[in-house]
């Protein structure tokens, strides 16, 4: 009779990994599903890492039968909202794996929609994913990194990755896709103790660049949404944020978010080209560029732009 681990080890992780991802012989993926879900809360960097990648792959690879894929994806929502609002705590190691691994399920459904073929998941369960994602975005306290002894814990970026995918996906909207511009706007403008560090910005914006290549906001929300980046706590302002510590990281947090969306705009996002000669290249850039020169006193910024 088989063994069905409730718990995948480092040495088993180091077979199925050298092994090139391969299934051990004698036994199936699912027998090590259990363990992989569990070890992504680990605070062991290499078992929570080593398991994200088997599962990851074998999610990827077809491993699994559709009604199991749809248990993991259940199971990784509700890890999302295990210890929400908990900061300095082990519980966000697995919200944020649960996140990557949410996020592959969601580009596997948009795939196979994309591709004509039968679903893994309706529709209302999409938008209930979706909204405890932008929960998520919103409320997670545990903006930590990577920590000293226990590896990444990234639950923004991981976050982010996960928002993309639902900004991807086509039975997300418009007015889905402006509730997760504004949850992203939501997230920046709040005072924080630290700064990101660890290119959470960069991966906040992929999720706007998603949301663009959709083109389904209108021109008017988009310039709404950017100049709300000019209004900081009421009447205290950017210049005044700028020397007190909470409101001087939210001033540097959605400065570094902004200025990562226009990189994206000149340069291109991923394998798509620059947004040369586009309406976007036209006037979104030229308003992130005011933007960015209001939220950074003393800016550096071409001081000839066109008003």
């Amino acid at each position: 009779m088989k063994v069905f681990p409730a718990l995948v080890d480092q040495t088993a992780l180091n077979q199925i990994i050298q092994a090139d991802f391969s299934v051990p012989a004698g036994l199936q993926a699912q027998d090590f599903l259990d363990g992989l879900m569990v070890n992504l809360g680990s605070v062991n960097s290499d078992l929570r890492e080593g398991s994200l990648d088997v599962l990851w792959t074998w999610l990827a690879t077809g491993q699994f039968e559709d009604a199991q894929v749809k248990l993991v994806a259940n199971q990784m929502h509700d890890n999302l909202l295990v210890g929400l609002g908990e900061s300095q705590t082990d519980s966000v190691f697995l919200r944020a794996f649960s996140a990557l691994i949410l996020g592959v399920i969601v580009q596997l459904d948009r795939e196979r929609r994309e591709q004509g073929k039968p679903s893994l998941v309706d529709e209302p369960q999409v938008h209930a994913w979706l909204e405890t994602a932008l929960l998520l975005l919103i409320s997670e306290k545990d903006l930590r990194g990577h920590t000293r002894d226990k590896g990444w814990a990234h639950c923004a970026a991981h976050t982010g990755d996960l928002l993309g995918e639902f900004a991807s996906h086509p039975l997300i909207g418009r007015a889905e896709l402006e509730r997760i511009l504004a949850a992203l706007q939501t997230r920046m403008l709040e005072p924080v103790e630290s700064a990101f560090i660890h290119n959470e910005d960069e991966r906040l914006a992929a999720v706007v660049m998603a949301v663009l290549q959709r083109e389904l906001v209108l021109d008017a929300y988009l310039e709404e949404w950017l100049g709300r980046f000019l209004v900081y706590e009421g009447e205290i302002g950017w210049r005044k944020a700028f020397v007190q510590n909470s409101a001087n990281n939210a001033r540097l947090n959605s400065k570094n978010f902004l200025r990562a969306v226009y990189f994206f705009l000149v340069f291109g996002y991923k394998n798509e080209p620059a947004y040369t000669g586009t309406p976007l290249d036209q006037w979104f850039k030229k308003q992130l560029l005011l933007i960015l020169r209001q939220i950074y006193p003393n800016n550096r910024y071409g001081d000839g732009l066109e008003s």
